[in-house]
C-alpha cells in the first residue's frame, strides 16, 4: 500500500452559500463543481444515516479540491478552537499575503493576526503567513512562500536565499 498524494480537503459547514462567498468570493477560488449528494452510497461513506448534502468543489489547482459540506437538516454545532485535540486547518499558498490581509480586514472577515515573518531556520525560514477564521470558525492558514531562490544548507541545518 502507498499513498500517493493529497486528494482533498473537506470543511462541514453550516451555509454552503456563506462558505461559497468567503471561499469564491472573497480568496478567489474557483468552482469546479456544486450539487447535492444523498443517497444509500452516501450514507454508507458518511456513516450518517438519512444522509443529504449540500457540496461544491474548489479548485486548490495542481489537481486538489477543497471540497466544502453542508449536511442539511442538521443541527450543526461550534468548529473546534486550534488548540483542541481533532481541530485542524487548512493552508493555502498566496501570492500577497499583505494585499490579502488588507482585503479581508475591509471584508469584516474574523482575521486572528496580521502576516508575520517566520525566522526560525529550516524550510519555513522567510516564510511569511497569517490565519484567518471561514465562516464557520475553520481556521484557514495564508501562506506566502519567498520568491527567490533558496538553498538548504544540511550541515547547517538551514535555509538560506541564493544570491543570484
Amino acid at each position: 500500500m502507498t499513498i500517493l498524494g493529497l486528494d482533498h480537503v473537506s470543511v462541514t459547514t453550516g451555509d454552503i452559500a456563506r462558505s461559497l462567498a468567503f471561499y469564491r468570493d472573497v480568496l478567489g477560488l474557483p468552482v469546479r463543481a456544486v450539487g447535492e449528494l444523498s443517497g444509500e452510497e452516501v450514507e454508507q461513506i458518511t456513516g450518517v444515516s438519512g444522509a443529504r448534502l449540500l457540496s461544491a468543489d474548489l479548485d486548490l489547482g495542481r489537481g486538489q479540491v477543497l471540497e466544502l459540506l453542508e449536511y442539511v437538516g442538521a443541527d450543526g454545532g461550534e468548529a473546534l478552537a486550534l488548540e483542541r485535540p481533532g481541530a485542524g486547518h487548512i493552508g493555502l499558498t498566496v501570492d500577497d499575503v499583505d494585499r490579502l490581509h488588507r482585503a479581508l480586514v475591509e471584508a469584516g472577515i474574523t482575521v486572528r493576526s496580521a502576516p508575520v515573518e517566520l525566522t526560525e531556520p529550516g524550510d519555513w525560514f522567510g516564510v511569511r503567513c497569517m490565519t484567518v477564521l471561514d465562516p464557520d470558525g475553520v481556521a484557514v492558514e495564508l501562506v506566502e512562500r519567498p520568491r527567490r531562490p533558496r538553498v538548504v544548507d544540511a550541515s547547517l541545518d538551514r535555509v538560506q536565499p541564493l544570491d543570484v
